[in-house]
C-alpha cells in the first residue's frame, strides 16, 4: 500500500529549504570545521620538520638548547636541554613516541602525506555539498518560478 501525498508548490519550497538550512548547510559547516583542524594540524607538523631539520643543520646536540617552556596560564620558565638528540612526539589518542631527530623527520613526512589526502578528501566533500547546495536553490528558484 502506497501513501500518495499531494504536497502544493508552497509546501514544496518550504521542505527544500528546510533540507539546505538543516542538513547540506550543516553538513558544509562541519566539513570546513575539519579542514580547519587539518590545516592547523599540517601547519604545526611543517613548523616541527622545520625546527628539527634546524637542529640537525646546526648540530645543535653539542652545546645543547636555552628555551621558554610554558607552564600553564601563559607563564613560562627558562629552560636547558642537555641532549636534544631525541624528540618526543604525540603520534595520536594522547600517547607520544621518542625518536631521534632522523626518525622523527621519517614519521612527521608519512604525517604529512596522511594530512594532506585528509585536506583533499574534506576539499572534495565541500565542492560536493556546495554543489547540492547550488542544485536545491535551482530547484527553489523552478518551483518559484512555475506559480
Amino acid at each position: 500500500m502506497s501513501v500518495n501525498i499531494d504536497y502544493s508548490i508552497p509546501d514544496k519550497v518550504l521542505k527544500y529549504e528546510e533540507f539546505l538550512n538543516d542538513c547540506l548547510k550543516e553538513d558544509l559547516k562541519k566539513v570546513h570545521a575539519e579542514l580547519d583542524g587539518v590545516t592547523s594540524e599540517l601547519a604545526e607538523y611543517i613548523q616541527l620538520k622545520n625546527t628539527i631539520q634546524t637542529f640537525i643543520d646546526t648540530d645543535i646536540s653539542k652545546e645543547g638548547l636555552k628555551t621558554k617552556v610554558d607552564i600553564g596560564c601563559n607563564f613560562y620558565m627558562q629552560a636547558h636541554i642537555q641532549d636534544v638528540s631525541k624528540i618526543c612526539i604525540n603520534v595520536g589518542c594522547g600517547h607520544f613516541v621518542e625518536f631521534t631527530l632522523n626518525e622523527a623527520l621519517l614519521f612527521i613526512e608519512k604525517r604529512l602525506n596522511l594530512l594532506n589526502k585528509m585536506y583533499t578528501l574534506l576539499k572534495k566533500r565541500s565542492a560536493n555539498t556546495k554543489a547540492h547546495i547550488k542544485l536545491v536553490l535551482h530547484g527553489i528558484q523552478e518551483l518559484q518560478n512555475i506559480k
